[in-house]
């Protein structure tokens, strides 16, 4: 079994969808029911548990009911869910801070924590969805930024303390053509402003995100571990001369 959370939209939709193509039980979580149910009828093998991994004990259910119905074992998990907050930063309150690191940050270290046991016992693999805003930062995701950053680094450091047994990897989205994107990016000329910065000319698209992911839970990346992978057209490559 395969625990993915925040799978109703975007990318996760897409993880969720590639794992199950090939054949792979898949849990996912997610706060949008009737989302959840059109994921689960166009990915055989998958099932919709509905949760918000904001809140402890929901997140810890997700994990129980994916142990139970993989007879105990869990082979994968990827934290995908993921809230944005695109703020000034002296706009930001506490409030927003927690809002942010109780998705972004905190529930990953609390699922990751409890799955642990059931990983080691079958020599699993963690895919946690970072974003190329916690490599880089950006005028207005500080927040956003500072939580993606603790991911990766939560990632490398569980790496280097389980890497004998579990393998750790990261993935860093760029501009995918998401309904998170579309939420951060309010207007077409920002659009293309952002699109002028990817050397690949364009937005990425959920499903390039998902086959990695895919790729880093299957065996042919037995030797992948610790690994923060950009995929965003080569825009973190460096700086481009404006045209």
């Amino acid at each position: 079994m395969i625990l993915v959370t925040g799978g109703t939209h975007g990318i996760g939709a897409a993880i969720v969808q590639q794992l199950a193509a090939q054949g792979r039980p898949v849990l996912f979580t997610g706060r949008d029911e009737a989302a959840g149910a059109q994921v689960q009828a166009a990915a055989a093998g998958s099932r919709f548990f509905m949760a918000d991994m904001a809140r402890p004990e929901q997140a810890s259910a997700a994990l129980a009911e994916a142990l139970q119905l993989g007879g105990g074992r869990l082979e994968g998990l990827v934290n995908n869910a993921g809230v944005s907050s695109r703020r000034a930063f002296l706009d930001t309150d506490l409030d927003e801070w927690d809002r942010v690191m109780a998705v972004n940050t905190r529930a990953v270290f609390q699922l990751t924590r409890e799955a642990l046991p059931a990983l080691l016992d079958c020599g699993g693999a963690v895919v946690n969805v970072a974003s190329i805003a916690g490599k880089v930062g950006e005028e207005g995701l500080a927040t956003y930024c500072a939580s993606k950053g603790a991911v990766i680094a939560l990632t490398q450091a569980l790496a280097l303390e389980f890497g004998d047994r579990v393998r750790f990897n990261a993935v860093c989205p760029g501009q995918i053509g998401t309904r998170m994107m579309s939420r951060v990016v309010a207007d077409a000329q920002r659009l293309q402003r952002l699109v002028r910065r990817i050397p690949a000319g364009r937005l990425g698209e959920p499903q390039e995100v998902a086959r990695t992911v895919a790729w880093l839970l299957s065996a042919e990346a037995s030797f992948i571990n610790g690994a923060v992978l950009s995929i965003d057209g080569g825009e973190t490559a460096g700086y481009r001369t404006p045209a």
